[in-house]
């Protein structure tokens, strides 16, 4: 357990030594902000569409438009894109050492290939949590400051008003079943890097993957309603759970659990993979 745990240690610190690990933060880092002072200079437009929406049952005075609102908006929008900072860096996890010819090094030290797995396979986890945590504290902290707090407004079968600190607390939970998601990405990733020799066949692999289940996914074809059940993007839409009233658990669990059935069964697989693979260089 303890050669594990500093096996983790050091491939964690791997991962934040290299560059591309950071265009992920960097992008973050500026584009949030940004969105955020558009919002509030130019103004957000979410609010007339959804009361144009609701009809003449509504009449507000005053702007819904808050940080917390221009979040909870970049959460959807974003959720598509972000797995782009997933693959970049666990595409390249195992197989950028296959590539580099340092495994066998990695193999002369008193360290098992489970070990060596195991170890990658918690760093990435712990870079795909770090980094959606981080998407949230910007969206959330640069929100508040440049648009301002106050309640959140959802518009989903009606309107469901939130106070700041539920809100927070939802986006919380959110945030977190995101990095659930996110790690389904990593995971599968992670698997095409144990089979691959270089960090690109991974990215396409993955992307190609998402792409085609994706559509699957949201396809309206009643034929594939019984493949649907099978695709893990189709339980991806698990964080928008929290913003419903009351918070739907059993199907936040439900889908928790496939997603976690998921990450668990990428593991073994690049486990079989890597414990049988022959290491030449």
């Amino acid at each position: 357990m303890i050669l594990l745990l500093k096996a983790t240690y050091y491939e964690i610190l791997k991962i934040f030594n290299r560059m591309r690990t950071y265009i992920g933060f960097a992008t973050v880092t500026l584009l949030v902000p940004m969105i955020m002072y558009l919002a509030h200079r130019f103004g957000f437009d979410v609010q007339d569409q959804a009361l144009r929406a609701l009809g003449d049952s509504v009449m507000f005075v005053g702007t819904l438009v808050n940080g917390l609102l221009v979040s909870y908006y970049l959460m959807n929008v974003l959720w598509v894109h972000f797995p782009f900072f997933i693959v970049l860096v666990g595409g390249d996890i195992m197989a950028g050492e296959a590539a580099a010819g340092t495994f066998r090094v990695l193999m002369t030290r008193p360290i098992t290939r489970f070990q060596i797995l195991t170890s990658k396979f918690i760093a990435t986890f712990f870079y795909t949590a770090v980094i959606v945590f981080y998407l949230g504290i910007v969206c959330i902290g640069s929100g508040v400051m440049i648009v301002g707090g106050g309640d959140l407004f959802v518009f989903d079968k009606g309107i469901l008003i939130l106070s700041q600190n539920e809100a927070l607390f939802r986006f919380l939970i959110a945030y977190g079943l995101a990095v659930v998601v996110q790690m389904v990405v990593a995971a599968l990733t992670f698997f095409f890097s144990t089979i691959a020799s270089n960090g690109i066949g991974p990215i396409i692999g993955t992307y190609a993957v998402l792409v085609v289940s994706l559509i699957l996914s949201v396809i309206q074809i009643d034929v594939l309603d019984t493949v649907r059940p099978y695709l893990f993007t189709t339980y991806f839409d698990v964080f928008f759970a929290p913003f419903a009233d009351p918070i739907p658990w059993r199907e936040i669990v439900q889908k928790s659990l496939c997603l976690g059935g998921y990450i668990i069964g990428f593991y073994i697989l690049s486990l079989l993979v890597f414990i049988r693979k022959d290491i030449l260089s």
